[in-house]
């Protein structure tokens, strides 16, 4: 709940409370969340693809 609350304030996710029983509330990516979730995605991938090339330099370092 922090980290949402965080993201909130940052302008990362909008939050949508609905006045119901019980609580409901929507949280949706905002224009910049959605930009940097695009950058995060691409580290991500490029981690998963240089996993190994990272791995054999440290090795190589190690001996």
């Amino acid at each position: 709940s922090q980290s949402l609350q965080a993201l909130e304030q940052d302008g990362f996710v909008n939050r949508i409370s609905y006045p119901v029983v019980p609580p409901h509330v929507e949280y949706s990516l905002t224009p910049l969340g959605v930009e940097v979730s695009e950058k995060v995605v691409a580290l991500a991938d490029w981690i998963e693809v240089n996993t190994p090339r990272v791995l054999a330099n440290r090795d190589e370092r190690a001996a």
